[in-house]
């Protein structure tokens, strides 16, 4: 068995909603099943991992890395392959 610390704010919500599961549908859940359980539905949903666990899940659109290729900045050259071998190895 491996022990896990959680921040208290997040513990009291768990004792929270633990509470009124067993008042509100009389269903008595210790906390280690419900923790289990959470993290298993958590795995199966990985999408839900990547948009509200992580929030690093950016819509394409608007990923900077994205618009600079949809909208490419001007260098004032039409085409650059020529220069890159001259900012390489020297011209």
């Amino acid at each position: 068995m491996t022990t896990l610390k959680i921040d208290d704010k997040i513990n009291e919500i768990i004792e929270r909603f633990l509470a009124e599961l067993l008042l509100k549908d009389g269903v008595k859940i210790d906390k280690k099943t419900l923790v289990e359980k959470a993290i298993l539905w958590a795995i199966k949903n990985a999408d839900f991992i990547e948009k509200e666990l992580l929030n690093e899940k950016i819509e394409i659109e608007k990923d900077p890395a994205w618009i600079l290729l949809e909208k490419p900045m001007s260098w004032g050259i039409k085409d650059a392959s020529t220069k890159i071998d001259e900012f390489l190895y020297g011209g």
